[in-house]
């Protein structure tokens, strides 16, 4: 469909340009439902997903004036923007878009793609001081919490929340990792723990067992029988599971360790576990790992009525 007139009567512009053009329109569900149809045929495939992102965005927040453009290539056809125009017509929206004429039609394959803006890059935008480290200590402590996954929407508020505790969290750890590589790949579980221990005030008890497993895996004779179990209870049985495995099993482990030192401060307590004990149903009943969970109870979401 190449009759430019049609275009103009409905979009109020000519889509076909032989060099770049940029202003700004007014975009409503009726256009952006004809430039999907007769002017999306040299794109990517639409993913329904990212659809609703940007309908939830719109419909939380409102249009987001970020400046990204609607751009059109030499030959009429858009080369970005098709998500959030469905998204448009989804939410029966009308906003204001930067639109751009003229793109070469090769750059899809020819220029180097912009770089993925992350999570992290939206908190080191706001706070330089941020470390990687810190970022992905904050990813694993809400993926432990079974709640809201970090993500660049919600990345400032919940650094924002946590940030003070997340660096309590990975003192204690960094001071512990200095010493002890065994534990090397769950360095983020254990930041993650101890960060959570320090959130519902217990980061003596984080900082006890960290000093006692040290202990145990440095010295020829073992601090305590909790650190003694821990060890031999992970090891025994963490060999054939999968990385995720023993990621998930090492933090269920911790927590319940967390459990045991509040009771015996002196770690003279034995970890009394068997696997089957290590199930979340049974973990959510009560201790650490149940505080530690954003909704234990699984209950529904309340949200509040319009005034």
């Amino acid at each position: 469909m190449k009759n430019t007139d049609v275009h103009v009567d409905i979009l109020g512009f000519n889509p076909y340009s032989d060099k770049i053009q940029v202003f700004v329109h007014i975009v409503t569900p009726d256009m952006a439902r004809h430039i999907l149809n007769h002017l999306n045929k040299d794109n990517r495939k639409m993913i329904r997903s990212q659809v609703n992102k940007i309908a939830k965005s719109i419909r939380v927040d409102g249009w987001m004036e970020d400046g990204q453009p609607l751009t059109f290539n030499k030959e009429g056809n858009i080369t970005e923007a098709q998500h959030r125009l469905e998204a448009i017509i989804m939410e029966d929206v009308e906003v204001p878009m930067v639109i751009v004429l003229g793109v070469d039609t090769g750059c899809f394959t020819k220029c180097a793609p912009a770089k993925p803006r992350r999570a992290e890059d939206e908190i080191q935008r706001k706070d330089k001081s941020a470390t990687p480290s810190e970022v992905s200590t904050l990813r694993q402590l809400l993926v432990r919490r079974q709640g809201d996954k970090l993500s660049i929407q919600n990345a400032i508020e919940q650094w924002n929340h946590w940030r003070l505790t997340v660096r309590e969290g990975r003192k204690l750890v960094d001071n512990f990792f200095t010493e002890v590589d065994d534990y090397n790949p769950w360095e983020r579980t254990f930041a993650a723990w101890a960060s959570l221990m320090v959130s519902i005030g217990q980061e003596d008890v984080a900082e006890t067992f960290l000093s006692f497993l040290q202990a145990e895996v440095l010295e020829d004779e073992s601090p305590c029988r909790l650190t003694n179990d821990f060890r031999k209870f992970f090891e025994q049985h963490s060999t054939y599971m999968s990385a995720a495995g023993r990621t998930e099993f090492i933090y269920k482990l911790l927590c319940v360790a967390g459990d045991r030192l509040m009771k015996k401060p002196n770690g003279d307590i034995g970890l009394d576990l068997t696997l089957d004990k290590l199930d979340h149903d049974k973990l959510n009943k009560r201790g650490c790992y149940r505080k530690f969970l954003e909704n234990p109870d699984n209950l529904p979401e309340v949200i509040p009525a319009d005034y």
